[in-house]
């Protein structure tokens, strides 16, 4: 191989390097912005699902502060109505003289009970995530293990 030759593969060889050099260089400036792009979504994902914290928390705080509606209430009444009438009829027969008094005094130790036992000054305050404790209580209220 000739003096020439040499040079020109050598100048050859050269110039395919600085290109790849350039290459390489460009795909190294493309990287660090696309990991640039990586670290910003991940700050930004991170605020995100705070947010989102934030806001289940706020969401689950008005759910337990909403209290019974009208038709919850009513449904309330109608289960003690349907438990003292059938704690009474267990105690006493329907003709019988006690049989009104002890329909009244059942309901009040209910409501009094079911009031307390939710820590409320009225039934119809008691929150409607805990509707559903609240009638399992009253159907199985056993008036003996308040007295």
């Amino acid at each position: 191989m000739s003096l020439v030759e040499h040079q020109s593969i050598l100048g050859f060889v050269e110039k395919q390097l600085n290109l790849t050099e350039q290459q390489g260089a460009a795909i190294r400036m493309l990287f660090e912005g696309m990991k640039r792009m990586n670290d910003d979504m991940t700050e930004k994902q991170v605020v995100m699902d705070e947010k989102v914290e934030e806001v289940q928390m706020m969401v689950q705080e008005v759910r337990d502060s909403i209290t019974l509606t009208d038709e919850e209430c009513y449904r309330m009444q109608q289960a003690v109505i349907s438990r003292t009438n059938e704690l009474t009829k267990h105690r006493f027969k329907s003709a019988d003289v006690k049989f009104k008094d002890m329909v009244g005094r059942y309901r009040r130790l209910i409501w009094s009970k079911l009031k307390e036992r939710f820590s409320v000054a009225k039934y119809s305050h008691i929150r409607r995530i805990d509707f559903e404790d609240a009638i399992e209580f009253v159907q199985f209220f056993q008036p003996e293990d308040y007295i």
